[in-house]
C-alpha cells in the first residue's frame, strides 16, 4: 500500500477509480483514456508530451487497474492541486 495520501469524500469514504476517472477528465481534458480492449490488457493514458516524469519523450502510461492508472495520473497532476513529479 502506499503511503501518499488519497482522495477522501466529505462523508468519509474514498472516491472508488471510477469517480476518481470522471473527475479528472473534466479538470484535464488533455488527457484521453483507452480501456483495455481484452481482459489480458491494460488501462492506458495518453498524456501530453513532457509530463512523465523521468520520461519526457513518453505520452502513454497504463496499469492493469483502473485504480493503478489514477495513482500514476495523480503523481503527475495531483488533485489538490500541488506540482507533481512532471516538468510542467
Amino acid at each position: 500500500m502506499s503511503d501518499r495520501p488519497h482522495l477522501i469524500l466529505v462523508g468519509g469514504g474514498r472516491l472508488d477509480a471510477v469517480e476518481r476517472r470522471h473527475l479528472f477528465e473534466r479538470a484535464h481534458p488533455e488527457v484521453s483514456f483507452v480501456p483495455p480492449a481484452t481482459v489480458n490488457d491494460r488501462w492506458r493514458a495518453i498524456v501530453p508530451l513532457g509530463k512523465i516524469p523521468g520520461h519526457p519523450d513518453e505520452t502513454t502510461i497504463g496499469s492493469y487497474e483502473l485504480a493503478g492508472l489514477m495513482d500514476q495520473l495523480e503523481e503527475i497532476w495531483p488533485p489538490d492541486g500541488r506540482p507533481g513529479g512532471s516538468t510542467g
